[in-house]
């Protein structure tokens, strides 16, 4: 909703008697292609990184390791928020998408870890 408490359809203003209203409208539309294309790409990205780090879920539950690995996380923070720094980002969302993916990624190691009766160090909850 716009500031006013209206919404404004942008499909609907392309053809808008208004020439900036429609000119503004059809750009909008353009943009929004191009983070459609982006959100696609991420989602190819988050696929392929919950590839890996299955792989990496399967190596640690053979070897009984625990899925959580503090030091790693908190280094991943801080790079992750310099890097979103450095691209003008807000780094408070950087590190939150961090920790979406990364609590993700440990119950997948865990879920991993049940279904190949190689139960993890301190998983919690258990199998």
């Amino acid at each position: 909703m716009s500031e006013n408490g209206m919404e404004t359809t942008i499909d609907g203003e392309v053809k808008s008697p208004d020439q900036v209203a429609a000119s503004c409208a059809q750009e909008v539309v353009e943009l929004r292609s191009a983070v459609d294309n982006i959100d696609a790409a991420v989602i190819h990205m988050l696929a392929e990184r919950f590839r890996v780090t299955d792989m990496i879920g399967g190596l640690k539950a053979r070897a009984g390791f625990a899925a959580t690995d503090s030091r790693r996380e908190s280094d991943q923070v801080a790079r992750l928020r310099t890097l979103a720094d450095e691209c003008g980002l807000d780094a408070d969302m950087a590190e939150a998408y961090l920790h979406l993916v990364a609590d993700a990624a440990k119950r997948n190691h865990i879920r991993l870890a049940c279904e190949t009766n190689q139960p993890m160090w301190g998983a919690e909850g258990g199998c």
